[in-house]
């Protein structure tokens, strides 16, 4: 009897330093390489999305340049049912927008490789430049545009974020893209007067 009473005191004690030990652990800071992508609200600027292209070079995409008055930025991933509903929609979107008339760019972007993301642009027709962040840090801004699927970002001439929205709100962002084309059309006409 007291042998077994000996080993059920072992097994708790183990059990008392396992506990113990846990506890410990979770109460550390978590390490930053876990921490989340940090988050971009409207009035934030981004200057810049890295990431490859349909042919997998490493590019830089400057979002605060002219001659563009506004960048838009749709992000997907080819496994998202969602995706799959708005894609349509998309494609239609880039041939008749009403931002179409504009001097607007637009991108795709993806946490997918450039080959399967060029693969499902193609399958819906899009007419779109690729960007693919696959392999970026999560929390690079990459990160947080493509955290959320679909979705889609406006951006004004300085990348400073004006809209953001469900992929399948693209009156919304008609609507954001004529804003910032009227301010930049102002601003022109200002210009010229001096």
């Amino acid at each position: 009897m007291k042998r077994y009473q000996d080993v059920a005191l072992f097994l708790l004690v183990l059990a008392i330093i396992a506990q113990t030990l846990h506890v410990i652990v979770r109460a550390q800071p978590a390490d930053d390489a876990m921490a989340p992508a940090p988050t971009v609200l409207i009035g934030d600027t981004v200057t810049s999305l890295n990431g490859y292209t349909e042919d997998s070079v490493l590019t830089t995409v400057l979002l605060d340049t002219a001659p563009y008055t506004a960048t838009v930025v749709y992000a997907f991933h080819p496994e998202c049912a969602f995706c799959d509903t708005v894609a349509p929609e998309w494609a239609a979107h880039f041939a008749t927008g009403v931002s179409r008339a504009a001097p607007v760019r637009r991108i795709a972007v993806t946490r997918e490789l450039p080959g399967p993301a060029a693969t499902y642009a193609e399958r819906f027709t899009w007419n779109i430049d690729l960007l693919s962040v696959s392999g970026f840090e999560e929390t690079s801004p990459e990160a947080f545009l493509v955290s959320r699927t679909p979705w889609v970002y406006v951006f004004d001439p300085d990348g400073v974020l004006r809209f953001h929205g469900h992929g399948a709100e693209l009156e919304r962002v008609d609507h954001a893209v004529a804003e910032i084309t009227s301010v930049s059309a102002a601003a022109r006409r200002s210009e010229s007067t001096r």
